[in-house]
């Protein structure tokens, strides 16, 4: 099943709904000439996730339900001539990555993938209130961590090298629940407000593509718990 939506400027959402066949519709037109597909997914669960934390860079693994979900990713895409995986450098995304990879692609994993640095409330609480007061300012640092907009220029810069090294074909990039945030934003002109509303469980897929003379698409895949997205 697929539903468009049309949004803010030139960007159409479709959902793209995968429960009884995902190798065959996870892409429509995937391999087309000149064309560039980027698969942009969140790591799998980790513990400090169900308990809340703020993660960021703290190098957390990934939880039983996390590795699961990491071969559920796998089985997403089986159906997708992968050219290149990109994650963080941080193990819950390489990991998350390396499942998809197996022995039959090599993972590059780049710095400016990685979560948001949230300075001293890092470990603690996301309903934390001072962080919750703070957390969408674009400018603010957390005191001794990283802005929004910090986030935004590295994840720009990492952009920039993923769509230089591949200009065209199929590509995976595996990073973390806000940084994911800013590559939308940066590959769809999102403005700050459509960006803060992006909300992406463990286990979801988004792909953007980029076909010549054509605006760029997203598409969302949505499993079964996911039904009441559309």
């Amino acid at each position: 099943m697929v539903i468009g939506m049309r949004t803010h400027r030139t960007l159409v959402l479709v959902i793209l709904t995968l429960l009884v066949a995902p190798r065959a519709a996870v892409a429509p037109h995937a391999q087309g000439s000149g064309s560039l597909r980027l698969y942009i997914a969140r790591h799998g669960e980790t513990d400090w996730n169900v308990q809340h934390r703020l993660q960021g860079w703290t190098d957390t693994p990934l939880d039983e339900t996390g590795k699961k979900q990491a071969v559920a990713l796998a089985e997403s895409l089986k159906g997708v001539r992968i050219d290149a995986i990109y994650s963080s450098t941080l193990m819950r995304s390489r990991d998350t990555a390396q499942t998809v990879a197996g022995t039959t692609l090599t993972v590059k994993s780049l710095d400016g993938l990685r979560e948001r640095n949230y300075g001293h409330f890092q470990g603690g609480s996301d309903t934390a209130p001072d962080y919750v007061r703070r957390m969408n300012t674009w400018d603010d640092r957390l005191d001794d961590g990283e802005s929004l907009n910090q986030l935004l220029a590295r994840t720009r810069e990492s952009l920039q090298q993923i769509r230089r090294e591949h200009p065209t074909g199929n590509v995976l990039v595996v990073a973390h629940r806000i940084t994911n945030q800013m590559v939308l934003r940066a590959l769809l002109d999102l403005t700050p407000e459509q960006t803060l509303k992006i909300t992406q469980d463990n286990d979801e897929v988004y792909l953007v593509e980029f076909d010549p003379g054509a605006k760029p698409r997203l598409w969302k895949l949505v499993r079964e718990k996911n039904l009441g997205d559309l």
